[in-house]
């Protein structure tokens, strides 16, 4: 059923906040204790905010901007993404933005010193205290960062810096910048439980139409198999699927694994095949077994998993067509090794689950192909 009250915003939008940040009860619940101090006490205080890339570092300090600041404290709120500005770029935002936020009329300047002053000037006399974010600092802005941190203890303003792990290790090396803020909220990874949550989240807000749990759980599988149970990963996979969901169209395997490509870019087909060919020269048997897999895969595509129970059975019916002794702990050493070789994957939320990575159609002719080129060999 269409649900027209739903928005691609939440996937197209860079700067979206969730009405709910799952999972991040305990950093929010730091990060407000220290800044509503900071406000009772009237003092100012400085906060880094970091993690890998596409933790949802940017989601989590524009919650805090967005959702609780305007519920909680009176005062002014100024986000800026210093991503791919020069200093010139992202002062003169500074400047604008707290002038809009005080309704103070701006006087058109392109120096670096005069918009500081113009910025500073107006920071200080606001009759409110302010909560500045920039987003995305590394070395070529990191200066901004830390003379908006050391004017905030002037003034009595607080600021959020928002970085990823790497630059985090990098600038905080430095005395100055060890100065510059008060304390850090690391931002983990999720578990594979909470991604799903997330991306179930994330699909019933923005999907015109709903995908089914089994697709949002192989989404899941694949990101924490690849890329570190990242939340931008998830959305970059559903913006691929959201203009089939939104014509209608069925969310099959193989839209998925098309639209999770970029974050497993080394499985491609002329790899799987050397792969397939190497470990199957004298061993009948694990092609069967990935013959039996991926058959039933090509023959269900709204499946994306197969259960090992479902696969022994069809290795049964295999071995007694083809006249093949049927030995459990050979199909099991078989499956292992298609596992260890990363042609089969294990799903994270249960063993008992199996799927592929390359499409099966592919996977399925190649076992085909060789088993019988073995058979007669022999």
């Amino acid at each position: 059923m269409v649900r027209p009250h739903r928005s691609p915003k939440g996937l197209f939008d860079p700067y979206y906040v969730p009405d709910k940040l799952l999972y991040r009860d305990r950093e929010m619940s730091t990060v407000n204790g220290v800044y509503k101090d900071s406000f009772e006490d009237e003092y100012g205080v400085n906060c880094l905010v970091h993690g890998i890339t596409g933790v949802g570092m940017t989601v989590f300090s524009r919650y805090f901007l967005t959702k609780l600041v305007p519920q909680q404290f009176n005062a002014h709120t100024v986000y800026v993404d210093a991503k791919h500005k020069d200093i010139l770029e992202i002062i003169s935002e500074l400047n604008d933005k707290i002038h809009h936020e005080t309704g103070k009329p701006i006087t058109v300047a392109f120096d670096l010193d005069v918009l500081w002053m113009q910025f500073k000037r107006t920071a200080t006399a606001t009759d409110r205290r302010t909560v500045f974010v920039v987003d995305n600092i590394d070395e070529t802005n990191e200066e901004v960062y830390k003379k908006l941190a050391r004017l905030s203890k002037e003034i009595n303003a607080s600021t959020i810096g928002v970085l990823n792990s790497h630059e985090y290790r990098m600038l905080t090396k430095g005395p100055a910048t060890q100065m510059a803020y008060d304390f850090e909220i690391p931002l983990d990874i999720y578990t594979q439980s909470q991604l799903y949550d997330i991306v179930r989240t994330r699909v019933e807000d923005t999907f015109p139409l709903g995908l089914t749990e089994e697709v949002v759980r192989y989404i899941t599988d694949l990101v924490v198999e690849f890329d570190a149970s990242k939340p931008k990963t998830t959305v970059e996979a559903l913006k691929a699927l959201w203009p089939l969901a939104a014509r209608g169209q069925e969310i099959d395997s193989d839209a998925v694994r098309s639209a999770t490509a970029s974050i497993t870019t080394f499985a491609h087909d002329n790899d799987y095949m050397d792969l397939i060919d190497t470990i199957s020269m004298n061993d009948f048997m694990t092609l069967l077994v990935l013959e039996a897999l991926c058959e039933h895969l090509v023959h269900y595509k709204t499946e994306t998993y197969i259960d090992r129970g479902t696969l022994n059975e069809l290795i049964v019916i295999k071995c007694e067509e083809l006249g093949v002794k049927y030995v459990a702990e050979d199909i099991d050493r078989s499956l292992q090794t298609l596992i260890f070789q990363s042609i089969v994957f294990e799903s994270g939320y249960s063993r008992n689950l199996l799927y592929v990575l390359a499409p099966p159609d592919i996977l399925y002719e190649a076992a085909v192909g060789l088993r019988r080129e073995l058979a007669r060999r022999k």
